[in-house]
Protein backbone atom coordinates (compact mmCIF):
# COMPACT_ATOMS: atom_id res chain seq x y z
CA UNK A 1 0.00 0.00 0.00
CA UNK A 2 1.22 3.49 -0.85
CA UNK A 3 2.40 5.63 2.03
CA UNK A 4 1.50 8.94 0.38
CA UNK A 5 -1.49 10.49 -1.34
CA UNK A 6 -1.96 13.51 -3.58
CA UNK A 7 -3.15 16.58 -1.66
CA UNK A 8 -4.64 19.50 -3.59
CA UNK A 9 -5.59 22.56 -1.54
CA UNK A 10 -7.77 25.03 -3.44
CA UNK A 11 -9.28 28.39 -2.54
CA UNK A 12 -11.86 30.37 -4.46
CA UNK A 13 -9.17 32.66 -5.87
CA UNK A 14 -6.08 30.43 -6.03
CA UNK A 15 -4.55 27.01 -5.95
CA UNK A 16 -2.67 26.96 -2.63
CA UNK A 17 -0.67 23.78 -3.23
CA UNK A 18 -0.58 20.36 -4.81
CA UNK A 19 1.82 17.93 -3.12
CA UNK A 20 2.42 14.31 -2.23
CA UNK A 21 1.37 14.06 1.40
CA UNK A 22 1.86 11.51 4.17
CA UNK A 23 -0.66 12.80 6.73
CA UNK A 24 -3.33 15.53 6.87
CA UNK A 25 -5.11 16.94 9.93
CA UNK A 26 -8.07 19.27 9.39
CA UNK A 27 -10.88 20.87 11.43
CA UNK A 28 -14.39 19.55 10.74
CA UNK A 29 -17.77 20.42 12.21
CA UNK A 30 -17.43 17.68 14.84
CA UNK A 31 -13.76 18.10 15.72
CA UNK A 32 -10.34 17.49 14.26
CA UNK A 33 -9.89 14.67 11.74
CA UNK A 34 -6.87 12.96 10.23
CA UNK A 35 -6.19 11.35 6.87
CA UNK A 36 -3.55 8.82 5.83
CA UNK A 37 -3.00 7.12 2.48
CA UNK A 38 -5.64 4.49 1.74
CA UNK A 39 -8.36 6.32 3.69
CA UNK A 40 -11.92 5.24 3.02
CA UNK A 41 -13.72 7.55 0.53
CA UNK A 42 -15.76 10.35 2.10
CA UNK A 43 -16.82 13.95 1.76
CA UNK A 44 -16.72 16.12 4.86
CA UNK A 45 -17.44 19.73 5.84
CA UNK A 46 -14.37 21.80 6.64
CA UNK A 47 -14.53 24.29 9.51
CA UNK A 48 -12.49 27.46 9.73
CA UNK A 49 -9.23 26.74 11.49
CA UNK A 50 -5.75 25.42 10.99
CA UNK A 51 -4.81 22.48 8.77
CA UNK A 52 -1.55 20.58 9.15
CA UNK A 53 -0.01 18.33 6.53
CA UNK A 54 3.13 16.19 6.52
CA UNK A 55 5.13 16.25 3.29
CA UNK A 56 8.61 14.74 2.94
CA UNK A 57 8.90 14.43 6.72
CA UNK A 58 8.12 18.14 7.31
CA UNK A 59 4.91 19.46 8.87
CA UNK A 60 3.36 22.45 7.11
CA UNK A 61 0.41 24.55 8.25
CA UNK A 62 -2.23 26.81 6.74
CA UNK A 63 -5.31 28.65 7.97
CA UNK A 64 -8.54 27.88 6.10
CA UNK A 65 -12.07 29.21 6.16
CA UNK A 66 -15.16 27.05 5.88
CA UNK A 67 -15.36 24.67 2.94
CA UNK A 68 -15.40 20.97 2.21
CA UNK A 69 -12.97 18.14 1.61
CA UNK A 70 -13.12 15.13 -0.71
CA UNK A 71 -11.13 12.14 0.53
CA UNK A 72 -10.27 9.14 -1.65
CA UNK A 73 -7.73 6.36 -1.00
CA UNK A 74 -5.10 7.95 -3.26
CA UNK A 75 -5.97 11.68 -3.22
CA UNK A 76 -7.54 14.44 -1.15
CA UNK A 77 -9.03 17.67 -2.47
CA UNK A 78 -9.61 20.43 0.04
CA UNK A 79 -11.80 23.36 -1.05
CA UNK A 80 -12.12 26.51 1.09
CA UNK A 81 -13.27 30.08 0.61
CA UNK A 82 -9.84 31.35 1.70
CA UNK A 83 -6.48 29.79 2.53
CA UNK A 84 -3.42 31.50 3.99
CA UNK A 85 -0.04 30.36 5.20
CA UNK A 86 0.87 31.71 8.66
CA UNK A 87 3.43 34.05 7.05
CA UNK A 88 0.72 35.72 4.94
CA UNK A 89 -1.46 36.69 7.91
CA UNK A 90 -1.44 40.28 9.13
CA UNK A 91 -1.91 39.78 12.87
CA UNK A 92 -2.93 43.40 13.53
CA UNK A 93 -5.63 43.21 10.85
CA UNK A 94 -6.86 39.87 12.21
CA UNK A 95 -7.08 41.28 15.76
CA UNK A 96 -9.07 44.28 14.45
CA UNK A 97 -11.46 41.95 12.57
CA UNK A 98 -11.95 39.92 15.76
CA UNK A 99 -12.78 43.04 17.77
CA UNK A 100 -15.25 44.25 15.10
CA UNK A 101 -17.00 40.87 15.04
CA UNK A 102 -17.20 40.70 18.85
CA UNK A 103 -18.70 44.21 18.94
CA UNK A 104 -21.29 43.30 16.29
CA UNK A 105 -22.27 40.19 18.28
CA UNK A 106 -23.12 42.45 21.25
CA UNK A 107 -25.65 44.31 19.08
CA UNK A 108 -29.10 43.06 18.19
CA UNK A 109 -28.71 41.44 14.81
CA UNK A 110 -30.99 39.63 12.44
CA UNK A 111 -30.44 35.88 12.25
CA UNK A 112 -28.61 36.27 8.94
CA UNK A 113 -26.34 39.02 10.30
CA UNK A 114 -25.65 36.97 13.42
CA UNK A 115 -24.56 33.92 11.38
CA UNK A 116 -22.31 36.06 9.14
CA UNK A 117 -20.78 37.76 12.17
CA UNK A 118 -20.14 34.42 13.90
CA UNK A 119 -18.37 33.19 10.75
CA UNK A 120 -16.26 36.36 10.63
CA UNK A 121 -15.29 35.94 14.29
CA UNK A 122 -14.40 32.28 13.78
CA UNK A 123 -12.28 33.17 10.74
CA UNK A 124 -10.48 35.98 12.60
CA UNK A 125 -9.73 33.73 15.57
CA UNK A 126 -8.35 31.02 13.27
CA UNK A 127 -6.11 33.59 11.57
CA UNK A 128 -4.83 34.88 14.93
CA UNK A 129 -4.10 31.36 16.16
CA UNK A 130 -2.32 30.44 12.91
CA UNK A 131 -0.25 33.65 12.83
CA UNK A 132 0.73 33.28 16.50
CA UNK A 133 2.50 29.99 15.72
CA UNK A 134 4.88 31.49 13.12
Amino acid sequence: MAKTFRLDILAVDKSFCGVECEHLIFPSLDGSRGVLAGHEPMICCLSAGEIQFLCNGEWKRAVVSDGFIEIMPDFVKLFADSIESPEEIDLIRAEAAKQRAEERLRQQLSTKQYIHTQAALKRAMARIKGASRK
